[in-house]
């Protein structure tokens, strides 16, 4: 069975790990209201809503069937608590979500620049 060579890789760089932790610690430092999605009030606001709509919004839109693995903010709460958990909220799928919403967002702080 042929194997695949060993790829060339310098010591001095860090690992792909090491640098994941690295972004995940600069982005808790530099988001610190990202820590509200791991409480308990979250977990079962998401998974209410996923319950009452399993499928993807948007998806549903242009015909398509996709569950829903992700819960949006339809309105940007900029880490105010009160927004964060009042909503109102979206079911996505993880592709729309991280795609088409994300560049939405995206394009909306570059505009209010």
């Amino acid at each position: 069975m042929a194997t695949r060579p060993p790829s060339f890789r310098p010591k001095h760089l860090p690992a792909r790990a090491e640098l994941r932790r690295e972004y995940d610690r600069k982005r808790r430092q530099s988001h610190p209201w990202r820590a509200l999605y791991k409480t308990p009030e979250w977990q079962a606001i998401r998974a209410q809503v996923l319950a009452a709509e399993p499928l993807c919004r948007r998806c549903q839109v242009d015909g398509l069937i996709t569950a829903a693995t992700v819960v949006n903010h339809v309105e940007r709460h900029h880490g105010d608590p009160v927004k964060f958990f009042a909503g109102p909220f979206e079911p996505l799928c993880k592709p729309c979500h991280d795609g088409e919403v994300q560049r939405q967002e995206r394009a909306q702080e570059r505009s209010s620049s």
